[in-house]
């Protein structure tokens, strides 16, 4: 079974970002398949960097979306963006780093995060984006 199931209800309507979306579940399901199986360190360091890696591409192309149409609280957007960058980069380095940080604390919050984000936050330019024939 799967952490973090993808339904309907993520859907920003918006294709290019639902599937960017729904890789990052992907993502995030295949480092706890890693963490379950109890992989060794270097394959959960590999997997939480792809996931890692991913998450800073996607915000970089809705951001650039965003951009794009001008959607009027694009600061507000990157700002959250941003504190999740910090916020990840902090724990990938704890983590590395051997300072106590388990993988399954940064899946945790990676999933409570992005499941937040996307029902609070990228609904919100749903919306707008399909207002202007971005689907």
């Amino acid at each position: 079974m799967a952490l973090f199931e993808w339904t309907d209800q993520y859907s920003v309507n918006v294709r290019q970002l639902d599937e960017q979306h729904l890789r990052l579940v992907d993502m995030i399901n295949d480092l706890y398949d890693a963490i379950k199986r109890e992989e060794d360190q270097t394959a959960l360091r590999e997997t939480l960097k792809k996931l890692l890696d991913y998450t800073a591409y996607h915000f970089v192309r809705e951001e650039k979306l965003l951009q794009q149409y001008g959607y009027p609280q694009l600061e507000k957007h990157k700002e959250e963006h941003s504190i999740l960058s910090w916020r990840v980069l902090d724990l990938r380095s704890r983590y590395e780093s051997g300072e106590g940080v388990q993988a399954s604390e940064v899946l945790d919050f990676l999933t409570g995060w992005l499941k937040n984000h996307i029902m609070n936050s990228d609904k919100k330019y749903a919306t707008f984006l399909n207002s202007k024939g971005v689907q």
